[in-house]
This record gives structure tokens, C-alpha cells and sequence, in this order.
């Protein structure tokens, strides 16, 4: 592990620690206030017992409310520590869970779930890209599972765009150094999920109800309406003056009988309010963050953030027409207050048309924010990636026809520091195919997995394993660890045959990048003879096509095809064997492999080789 590393989880170990020390006070106080809570309810009843015995209403029911509002304010405060409390538990999680991702300790990150059915990816399976123990799994930290879909989605990739890639890595690079603000976003996105309910709509569901089309026609109703009630409020002041007779009856059963006829309007007013102020107030709270939080000299956040920081419709503003709104739908709730001020006003039905008025408004911004929302998360993901990892660098994107692809020390990611063996490669136009022999567990498969891994993370936009990698853009597939199906019927051999076939698909294609594709044991589920002509005929095949191929195999015979195909370059692994010990070396090397090792294996396991 880097220096630089050690003492970023050194700095992460100490956090961890004063987390832990604040999180202790906090149960205190918190264990405080629950005897305290327990002592005023007691002192309460006793209290209301003496104040009953004097036999005064007024005064037993202003100690009551007063009593009452007491125990409200204890239990508003006691919440507040137990809030605090909570938000610093997920921040000293987030702190751990740092130096787990730096340490690849699967079993102290977060729970995986990732259901999607990826065996048709071109190479999603084969590079470790998503599922357990996965790239993804490694440097997803969101909370909302869009943002975690968003993420996948950039990894998995399969027509990368130069210019989104570029605008991904300068998010990204100016994401790296706002530590504090990742976190915060984290724990706030944490703290908004955690308070969801059975009853509460999810977002998706809120918007859907927000993007509703159906139009209610309230401005003809509420016309009658009001007009009704401010006759009946003047009949009914002229009738107690004795100036008219008892016509304020006839036109309030007119106005009762109106209402009803249109009540089917208001039906959802209170259900709406309370479940658009439910999660607006929750996710409110990240959005007025970030509107909150000054990007200053930093133009790339500044432009993603632009529609929060639009003071004139800002998250904020919105908050406070939701807050209203929902302040006024919830007088549905009080049976007894609802009635007698509907039967007043139209107070519902000014609501209800206030609320159709602020769906169709705030439907497609709440979109966006969400939208932009899930795009920050992954982007985090990414950052907070780079951050853990600062010996890992972005790509630069190129466009050379001369040297398509060049890395210097080019590891895998998910191989911890100490077990990482790094590589220089370089690939030039005279050459685009590679065949990469060596003797068992020697490397070549990890080699062309940790090739292929770096280019899905470059063209995800984000900062790659290497010490500097320059590639052009192209399509990803694998052929590395095809199975066979017991449900599909399929051998090993027909399935890989199947995989090969979509392979020379995709190179014959007219796309416009051209196809990287990376080939494990080619043909190892068939007999010597019909692997090696079958190689052969492959290899002749491919060459020279749209692409670049990394094929790897144990026939050494094929790499005497150097000679008849002017694209195909030999590199191999090696393996040294001393005291009837193995050692690795992990170094690939120009030309065919000189020796082989499994005879060698079978004698050093005590298997016979006569």
C-alpha cells in the first residue's frame, strides 16, 4: 500500500474513533432524557391530580396544555439528540466502510443487490463488473438504487461517447477533494431513506401522480362557489339585522348541494398533501444542500447544479409552497373543523386547484432535481473511488491512429496492493492481434482481465488502475469464462462456440468504433487436433479486421502463426521452479512461452506421470 494510502486510513481510523467517542456522550444524553421524559410524565399526572381535587376546569385544562406542550418540547429535543446520534452512526459506518473499499474487505461493506440477468452483456460477467465482489460492488456508495442503476450503467457501457466521458472526468476531479461534502450528501440520503414508511409513496410514484394528465376544471366551480358563500355570509348578516327573510337557507342547502355534485375533485387533496410534504421535506433537505453549498471557482459543479441554484425556483422556494399547501390540505384530517369551514368556503376546492396547479409546475423540476440527484450519486461513487485510491489516474482519450492503446503500470483493481503485479503494454496500428501464452496460473487471464477492466472503468469516465493509460475508444467483449447451461442444454465447448459466433458478429459490424476483445483458453473444451485447427482458422479470421484481440491459449503451436499473419504479435508469462517449489512472476514478455509447467504440477501433487 502507497504511503499516501496508509495515511488516508490512518486519517479514516482516527475519525472512525472520535465518532465513536461523540456517538458515546450522545447515548448518554439520550439515556438522560428517557428518565427524564419517564420523571415528567409521573410529576405531570401527579400534578393534574392536585389541580383536579380544586375542582376548577379552567385551571385543570391550562395545566394540562401546558403540561402537555412540556412533554412535546422533551420529546422534540430527546429526537433531536437520537437524529444526531443516528446521522453520526452512518458517518462513522461511511468512515469504516473507507477503509474496507482500500483493504478489498468484502464482508464490511454494504449488503450487494444486483438482480439483472447480465450473461448476454459482452462483458459484464467476465470482467467482474457487477455482482458480488465486483467492480461495481466495490465502488458503489449510494443510497437511492437509481443512482446505483446510473452507475452500472456507465461501467457497463457498451458505445462509449468521448465527449460524455470528458465531462464525466472533470465532475469527477472536481467531486475528489469534497470529501465532507460526499459524506454529508451520503448521510442525508441515508437519513431521508430511513424515515420511509409502509404508507408513503415511493419518489417514482410521487412523480407519476405529479405527471398525472387528467385536467380538472376548478376556475367555473369555484366561481359559483365563492359567489355562493359570500351571498350566503350576507344573507345570513342582512336576516340577523331583520332586513331580509330566511333566504340564507335557500341558497346554503344550493351551496351544500353544489359542493357535493363536484366533491369527487377533492377526494385525493389530503392524500396528496400529505405524501408530496412527506417527501419533498425528506428530500428537501439534500436538495437545499446542495443549493446551499458554494461551488465557487469550481465551473464544471457550478453548471451541473445550475437548475438548484436558480434563485427564482430553487428547491427552497418550492419547499415552502409545499409546506403551505400541505399545512392547509391537512385540515381534512380534523373531523370536526373541516366541515364547519367548507361549509363556510370552498376551502378544499381552492386547495385542490392550488395543487393541480403545483403538480403540473413542480412535476418536471422535481424530474430534473431527481434526475441530477442520481447523476450525483453515482459521481460520488466514482470520486469517492479516486479518493481512496490516489495512485489510480484518469485516461486521456485519444484519437492516434499510430498508438491506440499504451499503459504504464497497469494493475488490477480488485487485487489488493500487496498482491497487485502491474504491466507496461503498448499497441500500435501494424499490430492488433495478441497471442498470449504460458503455462497454468501464470497470469494470462488475469492479464487480459485487468486490460479490459481499466478500459470499461476509462470509459465509465472514471480514473483507472494504472500510473497512466492513453487509449482510443472501442467496443468490449470477452470470451474468458464461458459456462456451459444444464437449463439451455449447452456443453461448454457449444457455448463457447456461441459466444465466439456473437464475437465475429460484432467485429463484422459496421460500427463506428472499432471492437476490443479479449478470448481465454481459446477452444479448451475440444480435442488437441480440432483446438489447434480451429484456433488457427479463427485467429486468420480475425485479423486484420475491425478491432483489437487479446487471445490467450496453451497451444504453443499457434504461435508459430506469427509468421503467416503479419498482425499477430506472441507475448507470454513465465514461471519459475526451484526446490520443488512454483513462483510467479506476473510480468508479460515479448515472444511465445519458452517452457511449460503441468507435468511439472502433477509430480510436485504426487500425481504419476509415466
Amino acid at each position: 500500500m502507497s504511503s499516501s494510502k496508509q495515511i488516508l486510513k490512518e486519517q479514516f481510523k482516527g475519525q472512525s474513533e472520535r465518532l465513536g467517542e461523540m456517538i458515546g456522550k450522545l447515548e448518554k444524553v439520550s439515556t438522560q432524557f428517557s428518565y427524564i421524559r419517564g420523571i415528567y410524565f409521573v410529576i405531570s399526572i401527579l400534578v393534574l391530580y392536585l389541580i383536579a381535587q380544586t375542582g376548577s376546569d379552567g385551571i385543570f385544562f391550562t395545566g394540562l396544555l401546558a403540561l402537555t406542550g412540556g412533554f412535546i418540547y422533551l420529546i422534540a429535543r430527546h429526537k433531536r439528540v437520537t437524529d444526531h446520534k443516528e446521522r453520526l452512526s452512518f458517518l462513522k459506518q461511511i468512515k469504516e466502510e473507507h477503509i474496507a473499499r482500500m483493504e478489498l474487505d468484502w464482508q464490511k461493506l454494504p449488503e450487494y443487490h444486483f438482480s439483472s440477468d447480465m450473461k448476454a452483456h459482452p462483458f459484464a460477467e467476465d470482467l467482474h463488473i457487477v455482482g458480488d465482489y465486483s467492480l461495481h460492488h466495490l465502488m458503489d456508495t449510494a443510497i437511492y438504487p437509481k443512482s446505483s442503476e446510473r452507475l452500472s450503467g456507465w461501467l457497463l457501457n457498451e458505445h462509449p461517447d468521448k465527449q460524455e466521458i470528458l465531462n464525466r472526468q472533470q465532475l469527477i476531479s472536481d467531486l475528489i477533494p469534497l470529501s465532507g461534502f460526499r459524506d454529508r450528501i451520503q448521510v442525508q440520503a441515508f437519513m431521508s431513506q430511513k424515515e420511509i414508511s409502509d404508507k408513503n409513496w415511493s419518489m417514482d410514484k410521487l412523480i407519476r401522480w405529479m405527471k398525472d394528465p387528467k385536467e380538472v376544471k376548478f376556475l367555473g366551480t369555484l366561481m359559483i362557489l365563492s359567489t355562493l358563500s359570500i351571498t350566503n355570509i350576507i344573507l345570513l348578516i342582512t336576516a340577523i339585522a331583520g332586513i331580509t327573510g330566511p333566504w340564507v337557507l335557500l341558497t346554503f342547502v344550493a351551496y351544500l348541494g353544489f359542493y357535493n355534485f363536484n366533491s369527487h375533485k377533492i377526494g385525493e387533496l389530503f392524500e396528496a398533501g400529505y405524501q408530496i410534504e412527506k417527501q419533498m421535506s425528506r428530500f428537501g433537505k439534500i436538495l437545499v444542500y446542495i443549493e446551499q453549498f458554494s461551488f465557487s471557482g469550481n465551473s464544471s459543479l457550478q453548471n451541473f447544479f445550475e437548475s438548484l441554484k436558480d434563485q427564482a425556483e430553487s428547491p427552497s422556494k418550492y419547499l415552502k409552497r409545499v409546506s403551505r399547501l400541505a399545512g392547509a390540505a391537512s385540515l381534512q384530517a380534523n373531523q370536526v373543523l373541516w366541515p364547519l369551514v367548507n361549509m363556510v368556503m370552498p376551502w378544499d376546492m381552492f386547495f385542490s386547484m392550488k395543487m393541480e396547479a403545483l403538480k403540473k409546475e413542480l412535476a418536471p423540476k422535481l424530474e430534473d432535481w431527481l434526475d441530477d440527484f442520481y447523476e450525483l450519486e453515482a459521481l460520488n461513487s466514482l470520486a469517492n473511488f479516486a479518493y481512496l485510491n490516489p495512485d489510480c489516474n484518469f485516461p486521456s482519450l485519444s484519437e492516434d491512429q499510430e498508438v491506440l492503446f499504451q499503459a504504464s503500470k497497469l494493475g488490477h483493481p480488485l487485487i489488493s496492493d500487496e498482491e497487485r503485479v502491474s504491466n507496461d503494454f503498448i499497441i500500435k496500428e501494424d499490430k492488433d492481434l495478441f497471442l498470449i501464452t504460458g503455462s497454468n496460473m501464470a497470469g494470462k487471464s488475469t492479464f487480459l482481465r485487468t486490460v479490459g477492466i481499466n478500459l470499461a472503468m476509462a470509459f465509465a469516465g472514471a480514473p483507472v488502475q494504472a500510473r497512466s493509460l492513453s487509449t482510443n475508444l472501442f467496443r468490449l467483449f470477452t470470451s474468458i469464462n464461458v459456462k456451459d447451461s444444464l437449463e439451455g442444454g449447452l456443453s461448454h465447448f457449444y457455448a463457447e462456440v456461441r459466444r465466439l459466433r456473437r464475437l465475429l458478429d460484432e467485429l463484422e459490424s459496421d460500427h463506428r468504433l472499432p471492437l476490443f476483445f479479449f478470448v481465454d483458453e481459446i477452444f479448451k473444451g475440444t480435442n488437441n487436433r480440432e483446438r489447434f485447427q480451429g484456433s488457427t482458422a479463427f485467429l486468420k479470421h480475425v485479423a486484420g479486421k475491425n478491432g483489437i484481440g487479446m487471445v490467450s491459449t496453451h497451444d504453443l503451436e499457434l504461435a508459430s502463426l506469427e509468421k503467416e499473419i503479419s498482425q499477430l504479435s506472441n507475448w507470454h508469462f513465465v514461471e519459475t521452479i526451484e526446490a520443488g517449489r512454483m513462483s510467479f512472476e506476473y510480468k508479460i514478455k515479448p515472444g511465445p512461452c519458452p517452457t511449460t509447467n503441468a507435468l511439472r504440477i502433477m509430480e510436485i501433487e504426487g500425481l504419476p506421470i509415466d
